[in-house]
């Protein structure tokens, strides 16, 4: 933390603190993206040269207690925002994508009155841990800090060697619906959970990689997320 910012947290009165958030998806092609969870004077947040999209997002626990497990933050974001639905459903949850957490006083903003990118209260450092839930206004990831990464690799979620763990599309009575799905499948076949012909809107995936064929290919690449890979460990 710089003095000019240690001087200003002692100040009776303060300049509101301004939250901005920056997740790095370079690795899934869309470079970093910025937000701030409160629109400035009715717009962006623009600091150091990058301007910070409005974006309801709500935060907590971000505090260390110097004992016990690291902590482990967690990140709402709204799913009403079809760019960022995309991209969550597109980049694999955003798994292992690092995310900063930026606060400064507002006048130090570039259109401030005291500008300055330097003045910065302590940043935080985390990566997408998981995706921990998600409905139909609101995703939940949880976070953890870099060196509690050390040795992890992707894809991080559970090893299953039979069944695939991929949000499969559902019918709404009229047609099928994508909202929330992982499965790429959008395809006119339909088969039910045994892998037998279906009628229309009657398509259950049986989460096998037999059902993984039937929809993309005997010889297709295949997007399950299952790992018929894995031995039994005895």
């Amino acid at each position: 933390m710089s003095q000019i910012i240690a001087t200003d947290a002692q100040r009776l009165e303060q300049s509101p603190v301004v939250v901005l958030f920056e997740l790095d998806a370079t690795r899934h092609g869309q470079g970093v993206l910025r937000w701030t969870n409160e629109a400035v004077d009715g717009g962006p947040a623009r600091f150091n040269g990058y301007d910070y999209t409005p974006l309801p997002i709500e935060a907590d626990g971000f505090q260390w207690s110097g004992k016990g497990t690291l902590p482990q933050p967690t990140l709402r974001v709204t799913a009403m925002e079809l760019a960022f639905l995309s991209l969550v459903l597109a980049a694999d949850d955003l798994l292992g994508c690092p995310v900063r957490r930026i606060r400064t006083f507002r006048h130090h903003l570039d259109d401030g009155s005291d500008p300055d990118p330097q003045a910065t209260l302590p940043v935080d450092h985390y990566v997408v841990e998981r995706k921990s839930a998600q409905t139909r206004s609101v995703i939940e990831f949880t976070l953890s800090v870099a060196m509690d990464q050390e040795g992890k690799r992707l894809p991080a979620r559970q090893v299953l060697r039979d069944t695939c763990t991929h949000r499969y599309r559902w019918w709404d009575g009229s047609q099928y619906q994508y909202e929330g799905v992982t499965c790429p499948y959008a395809g006119s076949g339909e088969w039910d959970a045994s892998g037998a012909p279906a009628a229309t809107g009657e398509d259950v995936c049986g989460k096998r990689l037999s059902d993984c064929r039937l929809r993309f290919g005997e010889h297709a690449p295949l997007p399950t997320r299952a790992f018929p890979g894995v031995g039994r460990i005895r």
